[in-house]
């Protein structure tokens, strides 16, 4: 097993897009579900110490996202995407024209009492599908940071919406996934 990551700040964090599925060893997991979908395919959705991993598979193929810090030690092969977290990006990707995959995400630095409140509207509200984790730093005077991920799904896509907090930084992070099978 790997050991855990230790960085909670954006600026320490990275998205890392594979052509391959990575064990939960590999990120430490915490919260997880797994969905039967179209066919053979199926989604692990993971939230782990520094973020959050979807892996997208089947038989014949497997996609990884995986939103880390950069002390998480990740196989260089197959990595067909990588990118540390500035402002924005997007990228869509249809390897053997089976599988179209689009990600985005955005970055947001903001105030002490935006945060608190973006933070407590995160914290407060999961559905029972959401998967939701928050990590305690031992330190009662300041928020620990949240990972909450929304999913939503049907028998040829996967929608996966993350927010992520990083307290040191008054930063949330935004990311939306949709893999789509088109036959």
């Amino acid at each position: 097993m790997r050991p855990p990551a230790k960085s909670n700040k954006v600026s320490e964090s990275r998205v890392v897009i594979m052509t391959r599925a990575l064990d939960a060893d590999w990120f430490d997991g915490r919260k997880h579900r797994r969905l039967q979908m179209f066919d053979d395919w199926r989604a692990d959705i993971w939230v782990h110490g520094s973020g959050h991993a979807v892996i997208f598979s089947n038989q014949r193929m497997a996609f990884t996202e995986i939103l880390s810090s950069y002390d998480l030690e990740l196989p260089q092969d197959r990595i067909v995407w990588e990118r540390n977290l500035a402002q924005e990006d997007f990228t869509m990707i249809q390897p053997g024209g089976s599988v179209r995959y689009q990600f985005n995400y955005e970055v947001e630095k903001t105030e002490p009492s935006i945060y608190r409140f973006l933070t407590q509207e995160m914290s407060s509200k999961p559905t029972p599908t959401d998967l939701y984790w928050q990590r305690s730093e031992g330190n009662r005077c300041f928020v620990d940071p949240i990972v909450r991920v929304h999913i939503d799904y049907a028998s040829h896509y996967l929608s996966v919406q993350t927010f992520h907090s990083f307290p040191q930084e008054l930063t949330i992070l935004r990311t939306q996934s949709l893999f789509e099978i088109v036959n």
